[in-house]
């Protein structure tokens, strides 16, 4: 077993060996191909990010929420879209909540009614008022009278008068009919106001007792005749003793608008992302307006709080939120700027590199282009969440440059003595394999994303994963031919900024300027600090109370998801929400049970069994169906011939009783009309509300409990269940599982690639473990940091797995690639790998830290998230694996590099020879007939192997790089 093991070891070690030289040597001519003609090289990779631009024209922006947040597929999505072609609702809500000691007194009725005479006077610009952009319902015949001026007893005993008759059953049907013709429809608007007609003059003369006794004696609204029960418009009501309504500390207004469908046929219509359908534009320009002038607390008296939701407004300032937001990018790309310019060149006029790190910084813009571009040509969708992307490609690109020039500055003085293309070629061979295994890591990552059920995910992953590839290709090519441009300039003296600038001869750039800090710090301090033994010791034992105390958080990480978090906390719309939620919690979740194709007339006992199934639900509250009314209205409605049945069901929904449900609850294959039988109903509807569910365990209980009892019904046609909730409740069913899933994959085919590249089984697991840890941590951080399992912070973990895997595979590579002890090579890994790992995670850390001040959730979770990801990505890459690495480290690589590295054209006084250890010396020796050279055992002792070292001049080992 063991010989099988060592025999597959060495198989995947010459395998991948052969495979790293391969790629080697592949950018090593890449390199040289690049340094020799750099303007074409720019041009060509400027022209290509163009060409991919042009895929921008057919640019779409996805915001509508089931559409992004709910998993594709779901039973919520499917009944949508059919509500969308089969039950459309044209009703728009919009909100209103008052605040105050007591909202009862006069004096904030009269503020309501002030509010109410705003709404009714809005005019847009177009000309648009309430009046024509309103949702209309008839006048219930017995209070068609209108309103007059009367006194609180004429009004009650005008109540009693009218609960007691139903005029569709007293007059002869042509005459009711006729009377219902003649009725005026009104807009629609409910509200503690229904009480007293929106009257000025009546409400100014009642006395405060008075108020009270209009209050608590309402039964129905003075404007339209529906039921009315006011107690639903009021929070945190006091009572007496006998239940009398004496104060409320908070009321709801509503004011209905509808959608123009004629308009919206004509293709005059816009995508509203609060309720994920199509409205008008002058319908959704007049609830805009509205929401402004409301807002304006001119005439507002100072006691009364107000907060106000139209149904434009969550689409509206959602948007708005994440796209000013973006001004952080442009403060993150400025500071980055600041940043790479101090660590790309040095102290001085000419190896100062400002335009070569910007040129650097610029592959992003290139990279996101290409992206947005491409992913833009084949029809994917640019989410709200991808506004993140350019933080993450600015951070991924970063990474890279700092590998590619930590590449160049250590070529050793022999090779800077080669032309300018085989340098460029040997710094490309070095780098490139790295940047190779990073950026396939971090592809692979979001590759796995791409399978996801979840819209937002997805679409991110697509965005990412193509940005990720455009930016190592735009960092291997365009940043290369920058820096031969660059390299030119600086070898022919030219200032860094003013390239026309040429110094004189006698120039020489300071002994200050030529120290690297970071590289001395790694190399004289820190790297001996670290591996200290006591050091050592307390590495291990602190990552390790650190992973078990992070995976206690872990345990302890909410599953939650709400909308209303992607708005900024200083918008009017998160007030509202709040204001919601403390005195409107939705205790009475509504949800709807439509039934389609089905035989109305001899399914009514059934529908009333699945109204009795629904009340005695645990989670449901109350049931509102037609039905009950319907048997109330005819006593006989069960028995009767079922032939009576269309013409009865007409008297109904134009009677007092069923009036409410003829448009809200009935779609007809045709016209209703009053005189005739009912049309076939293509589709109707039960209405009910949840109770007060207090987790999201137990929303997902309740949808899938509800859902249960409708498919248990036998009845004819088709049933579907809805929630307004639904949406959200569909994506808590499977984040979790999503979450775990990706994570799950994303690891294993991390793993799969690192052991491929690195050739090390022992180095790839430690890359693992440390990734397994950085993500542990994390994910502790989230709890601790107030944030749950959502789908942003399901996408910002993905995105960790990218971001944390190159710290440490970086660092093995570095590893694998040094000879010695392990101690020794773990001091050399950091001396080496440190400070352009230390660069790349801060750059990152600096890239989004503005995004601290962000009012955005997204891009709060993505700080957040991406902070712990640097700090706990560079501790486990710079502090615990460099430890791992010098107690259990695996062998040295034995393939030392290909002699083809220095191509024997150079004229560099550097010659290669094959070398073999005698006395501890390194002297000539021939290749024997297997191409035998040098290796290293497991203690990284030299051993007979394969391998090249390109000698100076005075025969000292110049170059040493294990592959």
């Amino acid at each position: 077993m063991l010989e099988t093991r060592q025999k597959m070891g060495k198989l995947l070690s010459a395998g991948s060996a052969r495979l790293v030289r391969a790629m080697e040597l592949t950018f090593n001519t890449y390199g040289r191909l690049i340094a020799t003609s750099p303007i074409v090289v720019i041009v060509v990779c400027l022209v290509m990010a163009a060409g991919c631009g042009v895929g921008l024209l057919k640019f779409e922006q996805e915001d509508r929420p089931t559409k992004l947040w709910t998993p594709e597929g779901s039973e919520s999505v499917r009944v949508e879209e059919w509500m969308e072609e089969n039950f459309v609702s044209d009703t728009r809500l919009n909100m209103a909540i008052y605040v105050a000691d007591n909202v009862l007194e006069k004096n904030v009725l009269l503020e309501m009614l002030r509010v109410h005479e705003l709404v009714t006077t809005t005019t847009t610009s177009a000309g648009i008022t309430w009046n024509t952009t309103c949702s209309t319902v008839p006048i219930i015949p017995s209070f068609s009278y209108g309103r007059r001026r009367r006194d609180a007893a004429t009004v009650r005993q005008k109540r009693q008068t009218n609960s007691d008759f139903d005029f569709s059953r007293i007059l002869p049907r042509d005459d009711y009919c006729q009377f219902q013709e003649s009725i005026q429809e009104v807009c629609l608007e409910n509200g503690l106001l229904d009480v007293f007609g929106y009257d000025r003059d009546f409400l100014t003369s009642l006395t405060r007792e008075q108020i009270l006794d209009e209050i608590n004696d309402a039964q129905t609204s003075s404007i339209t005749g529906f039921p009315l029960n006011v107690t639903q418009y009021l929070s945190q009501v006091r009572r007496d003793e006998q239940g009398y309504i004496l104060g409320a500390r908070a009321a709801s207004h509503m004011w209905f608008t509808r959608v123009n469908r004629s308009a919206l046929e004509s293709g005059v219509g816009i995508n509203d992302a609060g309720t994920g359908t199509q409205v008008d534009a002058n319908t959704h320009e007049w609830e805009q307006t509205m929401v402004r002038n409301l807002l304006n607390p001119a005439q507002r008296p100072p006691e009364v709080q107000f907060y106000i939701m139209s149904a434009s407004s969550f689409g509206t300032v959602g948007g708005e939120n994440i796209q000013s937001d973006l001004q952080f990018l442009s403060l993150g790309f400025g500071v980055v700027f600041v940043f790479v310019v101090l660590m790309l060149g040095r102290r001085n006029h000419v190896e100062a590199r400002p335009l070569l790190s910007l040129m650097g910084l610029s592959c992003v813009g290139l990279a996101i282009v290409v992206s947005y571009g491409t992913c833009s040509a084949y029809g994917v969708p640019y989410g709200p969440v991808n506004s993140i992307l350019p933080f993450l490609l600015l951070g991924l690109g970063i990474d890279d440059m700092f590998v590619i020039l930590e590449a160049w500055q250590s070529l050793s003085s022999e090779e800077q003595q080669q032309p300018l293309r085989e340098r460029i070629g040997l710094a490309l061979g070095r780098a490139g394999v790295a940047i190779t295994v990073t950026s396939l890591t971090d592809f692979l990552a979001f590759a796995v994303g791409c399978t996801t059920v979840l819209p937002a995910l997805r679409y991110f992953c697509i965005y990412s994963a193509i940005g990720i590839v455009s930016v190592y290709f735009f960092q291997a090519t365009f940043f290369v031919a920058c820096l031969t441009l660059d390299q030119r300039r600086l070898e022919d003296r030219r200032h860094g900024l003013f390239w026309c600038w040429k110094m004189s001869p006698e120039w020489s750039p300071s002994g200050c300027s030529q120290r690297d800090l970071c590289n001395e710090f790694f190399s004289r301090f820190y790297a001996k600090f670290l591996l200290h033994p006591a050091v050592r010791v307390i590495v291990i034992l602190w990552t390790s109370a650190l992973f078990f105390a992070s995976t206690w958080g872990l345990t302890n990480l909410r599953q939650e998801f709400d909308p209303i978090w992607f708005l900024p906390q200083d918008s009017y719309l998160y007030g509202y929400f709040e204001k919601q939620r403390d005195y409107f919690p939705s205790s009475e979740e509504p949800g709807s049970v439509y039934l389609s194709n089905i035989d109305l007339a001899n399914e009514l006992v059934n529908i009333q069994e699945l109204s009795e199934s629904l009340r005695s639900n645990e989670y449901v509250a109350k049931v509102d169906s037609w039905v009950d009314k319907y048997v109330e209205y005819w006593d006989d409605a069960i028995t009767a011939n079922q032939t009576l049945f269309p013409d009865r069901l007409t008297q109904f929904l134009f009677s007092p009783r069923g009036a409410q449900y003829r448009s809200r609850n009935f779609r007809f294959n045709s016209t209703l009309s009053c005189r005739e039988d009912a049309p076939l109903v293509t589709a109707t509807r039960i209405d009910f509300s949840y109770k007060l569910l207090s987790s999201s365990r137990e929303e997902v209980q309740a949808m899938d409990a509800v859902r249960t009892v409708v498919q248990g019904t036998n009845m004819s046609g088709e049933t579907r269940v809805w929630g307004r909730a639904f949406s959200s409740w569909e994506t808590n069913k499977v984040i979790k599982e999503e979450l775990f899933r990706n994570l799950g994959i994303a690891l294993v085919v991390v793993s799969v690639a690192t052991m491929v590249l690195l050739a090390s089984v022992v180095a790839s697991s430690m890359v693992v473990l440390c990734v397994l840890f950085t993500l542990v941590d994390v994910a502790a951080l989230i709890h601790w940091w107030g944030l749950t399992i959502d789908t942003v912070t399901c996408i910002d973990l993905v995105l960790a797995v990218g971001l944390c895997v190159d710290y440490a595979v970086h660092v093995a590579h570095t590893f694998l690639t040094r000879i010695g002890d392990r101690a020794q090579r773990a001091a050399d890994t950091l001396a080496t790998i440190g400070p352009p790992v230390l660069s790349g995670g801060f750059s990152t850390f600096l890239a989004f830290a503005f995004l601290a001040n962000s009012s955005s959730y997204v891009f709060q979770s993505f700080f957040k998230i991406f902070f712990g990801v640097c700090v706990y990505g560079l501790y486990h890459g710079l502090v615990f694996l460099p430890v791992l690495l010098s107690l259990v480290g695996p062998a040295s690589h034995n393939t030392i590099t290909p002699q083809h590295l220095t191509p024997p054209h150079t004229t560099s006084s550097s010659s290669s020879h094959p070398l073999e250890q005698k006395n501890g010396k390194f002297v000539e020796k021939s290749l024997d007939a297997e191409g035998g050279g040098m290796s290293t055992d497991e203690k990284g002792n030299l051993e007979k192997g394969v391998g090249m070292f390109v000698v100076g001049g005075e025969g000292k080992v110049q170059q040493l790089h294990i592959t």
